[in-house]
């Protein structure tokens, strides 16, 4: 492993989230087993322990995306360390092929937890928690999710050796269809990274708008709530394709300006 400062926090925040996942897991399936019997008594006790659940999955969820972002800033950092590497490119394939299913699952993991948080906001503003058992069962499913995110993050760098890799100039030449994403994101074309970023969270806010409304044949209390969250979310949905389309212009005008696929 190469141990820098931020390869170390990444650790530890693994490790971090390892442990709330399964002090969660326990509590929710906890939950799960004993709401279908629950006397009213025994109801209101199991409301208390889902909060302090929900309590614990944000702070799990808040940990993921300081990690999302650590794992950006801890690559970028690497590349100096990796010989023949000239970007996160070259990072990643020094930690082939753990890495590339890293880079993949966390934006699956927020997207996922996204939508627990949101069905959990709703939860929490209706009354009886009508979505206790539900969420309680639905994390149990997500957690081995969040169990790969964090176990890739220890094998990715716990197994990063500095080997030398080839440039990726040398992959993505004047010849090839695409350039590289890593170079043409954060060096040619920076302003793709707000459009892409813009659109990802537009199309996120539409799944979890389809999650809410799946939830909602419980009825009750819930359905005039979470309409009104999926309101919010398809206004939000809107509000981000309109910045993502308006930053695609100056994108598409900054490729031109500095020629096509510059690599």
């Amino acid at each position: 492993m190469i141990w820098t400062p931020l390869t170390t926090i990444m650790t530890v925040l693994g490790i971090f989230g390892l442990a709330l996942m399964l002090f969660s897991a326990t509590k929710a399936y906890s939950i799960t087993r004993k709401s279908a019997r629950a006397s009213l008594e025994e109801k209101y006790v199991l409301e208390k322990e889902y909060y302090l659940l929900s309590t614990v999955v944000w702070i799990i969820l808040a940990s993921r995306i300081v990690a999302s972002g650590l794992f950006w800033a801890t690559n970028e950092s690497l590349i100096a360390l990796i010989p023949g590497a000239m970007c996160q490119f070259g990072v990643n394939q020094a930690g082939t092929p753990y890495s590339w299913i890293d880079n993949g699952i966390k934006i699956f993991v927020i997207l996922v937890y996204g939508i627990w948080l949101t069905l959990d906001f709703i939860n929490r503003r209706t009354k009886g928690a009508p979505l206790l058992a539900s969420l309680s069962r639905l994390f149990i499913l997500m957690a081995p999710l969040l169990l790969i995110d964090t176990a890739l993050d220890l094998i990715f760098y716990s197994s990063l050796e500095p080997v030398t890799v080839p440039c990726c100039r040398i992959i993505f030449d004047q010849t090839s269809a695409v350039p590289c994403p890593y170079c043409f994101i954060f060096h040619d074309a920076p302003l793709f990274l707000l459009v892409i970023v813009s659109y990802g969270l537009s199309i996120a806010a539409v799944v979890w708008s389809l999650a809410i409304r799946h939830y909602l044949k419980v009825g009750g209390d819930i359905e005039p709530i979470g309409m009104s969250a999926i309101r919010r979310l398809v206004t939000f949905s809107l509000i981000f394709a309109v910045i993502g389309t308006i930053a695609l212009i100056p994108a598409i005008l900054q490729v031109i300006g500095g020629g096509v696929f510059v690599h």
